[in-house]
């Protein structure tokens, strides 16, 4: 027991000893800043456009407009004011092909041929993105469209790799590099 007793409690005794009396030091230098992040982009889930409105009020030679909307309370006075709203589309029958995010304005002709023309464009509203489709000469949108709407508040930067943080011009970035930017979950 004595041997036991020396060779297993006095260290360890000691060893507590000489960690507990240690002197907390200053507090050291502060790291290297981390990558940035979407603490604040805010992006809905895709949702389908199965409730066009056909416009009373939008008028125009050989067209009919309708139109979407989609609800946000995070669409506030100073998103309007200071922020970015972009908003994808993947649209149903697209020649560019199937399941493609384009950013809207976006201009597609059904299967290709220049029969019908479809304009996407949108509309900024507080607490509400109106979600506008032209018809040349005339049709219906289709009900299997999908829309994203990505609300980036002012002053919020992403980081691409190999590129600086100053503000992008979004009309020349893919919907994938977007993403890759704010951290956002593509599909």
């Amino acid at each position: 027991m004595k041997k036991f007793f020396s060779f297993v409690v006095f260290p360890a005794i000691a060893c507590i000893m000489l960690l507990g009396s240690c002197k907390k030091g200053d507090t050291g230098p502060s790291g290297p800043a981390g990558p940035a992040g979407n603490a604040n982009v805010i992006y809905s889930n895709w949702i389908q456009t199965s409730n066009w409105v056909k416009s009373t009020t939008s008028v125009g030679s050989g067209k009919v407009t309708y139109y979407f909307d989609v609800a946000s309370n995070d669409l506030t006075q100073d998103i309007l004011d200071k922020g970015t709203v972009l908003v994808y589309a993947v649209l149903y029958n697209d020649p560019d092909g199937v399941g493609i995010a384009k950013l809207l304005p976006s201009i597609y002709y059904d299967g290709g041929s220049a029969g019908t023309q479809y304009r996407f464009q949108y509309g900024l509203f507080l607490n509400k993105v109106r979600i506008i489709c032209d018809v040349v000469p005339n049709g219906i949108p289709a009900t299997s469209n999908k829309v994203r709407v990505v609300i980036i508040p002012g002053g919020v930067s992403g980081v691409i790799t190999g590129r600086s943080a100053t503000p992008p011009d979004y009309s020349k970035l893919s919907y994938e590099q977007v993403c890759e930017m704010y951290n956002i979950r593509p599909y």
